[in-house]
């Protein structure tokens, strides 16, 4: 039986596009602002006024409906005027990471050429430096147009009445947002406004953002920044704030000082923010005396899988300081639904719940009875169970269907590749060749590569299908291992990978976890960790760690959404070339660990 619990069909967009939505707030005279921390915010008004002059700008330079920009999308208000200017002339979106510089021996920079390459821009706003830009995007073959984002947003003339915008369709492109590359190259995906205005709207009605106030550090070219928070702030009039990913980089605690300032009512980001956040609040003294949280509704936590255990000291380490109970709100999404799949609705108690690991390693959810866990309590003794968080109910809407590897749909509580359908999925996605390929199979769904199952309505999502160790018949998530290594020592631990390698020496896959570390640590307290880790993986899951290799903090290779990508480090692990500063853990002391220690 079909499964699609949860997903009623949703009624009708107020607003078709949307360029439309902003239209409409600013004739209203919204008094919400738009921009970016320590820069301008104009009000609605005043952020339209400069969008249509800026799509008037564009169209003068021969930007057509149709024609694919590229934009260095770094944390400006310029550059959030940019992009409505970009959609309000009709154009589509493609959005890139800020390169800082365009250079291709850069990661941001391969990404940004890689990117406009794919979906064949033949514009580009530029930020810092558009002449190095040009020159960088011509070195590498691209044919663009550059032009500088600051000119192209602007203030037009106060005594004059900006050129009305034409008018974009529904069924027009409206955005080619890129994957991250977890498990494979970023692709590009085609979004239409009618899908944007879809998702917008089951979004901010699920979430309660119509008329609030968000802050976010996202990167404004990954689907959570650019359409969760940004767009979804647009449709919604909500006032929306941009902090700089580096400041938060630089300084976890100055996203939680700007949600105070703003007065957000809502915010978001992947678990490692929450995570961070919360490890740099320990130290900080009396920093945080005085701070208000209690305008905050919704922190919405999601792109990769939310550790149970991170909502309940998130809690705890910001309760104090005016935060909810339940303030973390789990999401599920990704850039083929345009952002959103499920999630919860604010302030409601995350749907946390403990199953038998054996069940779930045979690809069932069974529940076991709710047992009292003292908070304190590590997650690496936990005993015989796996706890996972729920998600919430599909979005209305949205189609969500748990299916075998065959195809054929999964009833309630069994474990399958999660699909998903309606009317937010792309339709096609672009190849790094800038093919078109369509994007659904012959069901009609999209799939995500992801497993999940669906219990009582809501959405639990187990890892990724390609990303599972499978052992002796069994089949363990990656996330549920890399949980249990970060509890033998949460202090010194920033990240853990646990990576399937396929060696061809053994039945299945064998386990190679690979550990950044906070701090330095000696070779003595790093042969110590590698004992832990192999000793807890073993307990918990039966499985042999074959090696455990210490790196520093940031070494593994990330996505652009900071997602590890355990692919990439098994093919590395395996051709010998790891990544620069990650090393073998020394061997422990004594007698030599149950491991296969052989060489590759």
């Amino acid at each position: 039986m079909v499964q699609d619990r949860g997903t009623p069909a949703a009624d009708a967009p107020p607003f078709a596009t949307l360029v439309e939505a902003v239209r409409a707030h600013a004739e209203r005279g919204v008094a919400q602002t738009v921009g970016a921390a320590g820069d301008d915010e104009p009000d609605y008004p005043a952020f339209w006024r400069r969008a249509a002059w800026g799509a008037a700008r564009l169209r003068e330079r021969g930007v057509r409906r149709g024609d694919r920009v590229a934009v260095e999308m770094d944390s400006s208000t310029a550059v959030l005027v940019a992009a409505m200017a970009v959609w309000s002339c009709g154009a589509v979106l493609v959005p890139v990471m800020a390169a800082g510089r365009l250079a291709p021996e850069t990661q941001d920079g391969r990404r940004a050429l890689a990117a406009m390459r794919a979906a064949r821009a033949g514009w580009c706003l530029a930020g810092a430096d558009p002449d190095a830009f040009a020159a960088a995007a011509a070195g590498a073959g691209l044919r663009v147009t550059v032009l500088a984002v600051e000119e192209v947003a602007a203030p037009g003339d106060p005594a004059r009445t900006p050129p009305h915008p034409p008018a974009c369709g529904p069924d027009d492109a409206a955005l080619v947002q890129f994957s991250s590359g977890s498990l494979a190259a970023p692709k590009g995906i085609v979004l239409t406004h009618r899908n944007l205005a879809a998702n917008l709207h089951a979004l901010t009605r699920r979430i309660e953002l119509v008329g609030g106030r968000t802050a976010v550090w996202l990167p404004l070219s990954h689907d959570m920044g650019l359409i969760g928070s940004y767009a979804g702030s647009l449709y919604g009039g909500s006032a929306f704030r941009a902090l700089p990913p580096r400041t938060f980089v630089r300084d976890p605690l100055r996203w939680i000082e700007e949600l105070a300032d703003f007065r957000a009512t809502h915010t978001g980001g992947p678990p490692f923010g929450y995570e961070m956040a919360v490890r740099r609040a320990r130290h900080a003294g009396s920093r945080l005396a005085g701070l208000d949280l209690s305008a905050l509704r919704a922190g919405v936590i999601g792109a990769e899988r939310i550790p149970p255990e991170l909502c309940e000291r998130f809690d705890e380490t910001f309760g104090p300081h005016g935060a909810r109970r339940h303030v973390l709100l789990p999401a599920y999404g990704l850039a083929e639904n345009c952002v959103a799949v499920a999630c919860r609705a604010p302030l409601r108690p995350a749907g946390l719940a403990d199953f038998d690991p054996t069940g779930l390693e045979h690809g069932l959810l069974v529940p076991l009875p709710p047992q009292p866990v003292p908070r304190a309590r590590p997650a690496a003794d936990r005993g015989p169970v796996r706890r996972l968080i729920g998600h919430g109910a599909p979005l209305p809407g949205t189609d969500v269907r748990i299916v075998s590897p065959d195809g054929l749909p999964l009833p309630e509580g069994r474990i399958g590749e999660i699909r998903i359908g309606g009317a937010a999925v792309t339709a096609h996605t672009l190849g790094a060749d800038g093919e078109t390929r369509p994007a659904r199979g012959e069901d009609g769904l999209v799939g995500t590569g992801d497993l999940g199952a669906l219990l009582g309505g809501e959405l639990y999502v187990v890892g990724r299908s390609k990303e599972v160790v499978a052992h002796a018949g069994r089949l363990v998530a990656a996330v549920d291992i890399e949980q249990t290594v970060l509890a033998t020592a949460p202090d010194l631990l920033a990240a853990a990978a646990a990576v399937a390698v396929d060696a061809g020496d053994t039945a299945g896959d064998t386990l190679v976890v690979v550990l950044e570390l906070y701090r330095r640590a000696s070779e003595a307290e790093r042969a110590r960790l590698a004992g832990d880790v192999r000793i807890a993986v073993l307990r918990d899951f039966r499985l042999p760690v074959r090696e455990v290799l210490v790196g520093r903090r940031g070494s593994m290779p990330r996505t652009t959404s900071g997602k590890v990508q355990r692919l990439r480090l098994a093919s590395d692990y395996l051709a010998g070339a790891l990544p620069a500063g990650v090393t073998p853990a020394p061997a422990p002391a004594g007698p030599a660990p149950v491991t296969d220690r052989r060489p590759v």
